[in-house]
């Protein structure tokens, strides 16, 4: 695992550096701003810190024990003295248990770095895929209040108006109130979602920055056999293994205790006498019982959730590429946002030869924007879909579809 990394990591730092200075100019695409955004969200700049946490772990677990120093004087006639240094030698697996608590630690620290990363991915794109949604809501009610606007003049102008037309310039206003609740409701949701954008990328939007994304009515074929685990079967694992070292790591505390070093005595008048000292702590009275029974009922328990949440996890995956996949079908069959607002343009001509009334234009503006909201909808959908399985596979996307 770390072998990856260190191998790919000149290629992530010559990319950054290459995105380093166009994120400084104006942005000229969607794609540009999800790039940049991925290098500068601090959510994301934050997890090169993981790695220094990830190996100060791997060193604590691999240190040796330091050596212990003990020293005697005697003030009597015979003035001993004697000093030993005893190094505590570990048996039974204590080391190599910690060693793989810890690998197993750093295994699900990497995991989690990878979830970030993917959720903060699929946000930056969620959020684009929104800028655009209610950018285009925003201009289809701006464009029906001009209309209404433009009719009710129109009827008003009129020396003598029919009881029709009466009715219809007050439809009319009463839609147009309408419109302007649903428009204050939309441009609010527009500036949280320009917020949003604007934390992960650092600085302001300016009028400069093109983030309107296009739309699109084909989605690329995803393969189903690179996508085996989400994340949380991948966590379950790694938590199955830390708990198997710590098992491992209560077995072996009930082995001997064992330190062995030189011990050199002196008394007055003699020479020094050289030796060596053992010393033992001996599992007489207690082998750890208590606590490997303990640890071995965890390790149990773990392993029978994780048969479960690694079937849940698999059937959880079958379900997203299906629902991928319809909701492909369902927005390549249904019209384009673009020609879902053009409707509105038939159904004012054919108010003006007189062939519809005043409530089969407001009638067609509810119908148009439920339409828009619902393809939209599924326009969301799918692009989460598409970042999460692309994740699972083990990548997150570079580019901005």
């Amino acid at each position: 695992m770390y072998k990856i990394i260190l191998a790919i990591m000149p290629f992530l730092i010559f990319s950054q550096t290459v995105y380093a200075t166009k994120c400084n100019d104006p942005i000229k695409s969607a794609n540009d701003f999800y790039v940049c955004a991925l290098l500068k969200d601090k959510r994301i700049t934050s997890l090169k810190f993981s790695s220094q946490e990830r190996e100060g772990r791997s060193k604590e677990a691999k240190q040796i024990l330091n050596p212990e120093v003990e020293s005697e004087f005697n003030f009597d006639s015979s003035k001993k003295q004697s000093i030993s240094i005893l190094q505590p030698i570990e048996i039974g697996g204590k080391r190599s248990a910690r060693i793989e608590i810890a690998n197993a630690k750093n295994n699900e620290s990497l995991i989690n770095d990878q979830s970030i990363r993917a959720r903060v991915a699929t946000e930056i794109s969620l959020s684009l895929v929104k800028y655009r949604q209610l950018f285009i809501r925003i201009s289809l009610l701006e464009e029906m209040k001009r209309s209404l606007k433009s009719l009710t003049r129109r009827l008003k102008e009129k020396a003598v108006r029919t009881p029709e037309e009466k009715t219809a310039v007050m439809i009319f206003s009463m839609q147009s109130t309408v419109l302007d609740t649903q428009l204050l409701s939309l441009k609010q949701k527009f500036k949280l979602t320009k917020n949003l954008l604007e934390l992960s990328f650092g600085r302001n939007i300016k009028r400069s920055d093109k983030l309107i994304s296009k739309e699109r009515k084909s989605w690329p074929v995803l393969k189903h056999d690179l996508v085996k685990e989400t994340f949380r079967s991948k966590l379950a694992l790694a938590s199955l293994a830390q708990i198997k070292g710590e098992f491992e790591y209560q077995k072996s505390k009930a082995w001997p205790e064992i330190s062995i070093g030189p011990v050199m005595e002196k008394q007055s008048g003699n020479d020094a006498e050289f030796g060596a000292k053992i010393e033992l702590v001996l599992p007489l009275f207690n082998r750890n019982g208590g606590a490997k029974q303990e640890s071995r009922a965890k390790l149990f328990k773990m392993q029978s959730l994780h048969s479960r949440t690694k079937l849940r996890e698999s059937i959880k995956i079958k379900t997203f590429f299906e629902q991928y996949y319809d909701i492909a079908q369902f927005l390549k069959r249904s019209p384009s946002q673009k020609n879902i607002k053009k409707s509105i343009s038939k159904s004012l001509e054919l108010f003006s030869k007189g062939m519809i009334q005043p409530s089969g234009i407001v009638e067609s503006y509810r119908s148009t924007i439920e339409t828009l909201e619902a393809v939209q909808e599924k326009e969301l959908s799918i692009y989460s879909l598409y970042w999460q399985l692309q994740s699972y596979s083990g990548e997150v996307p570079k580019e901005f579809l």
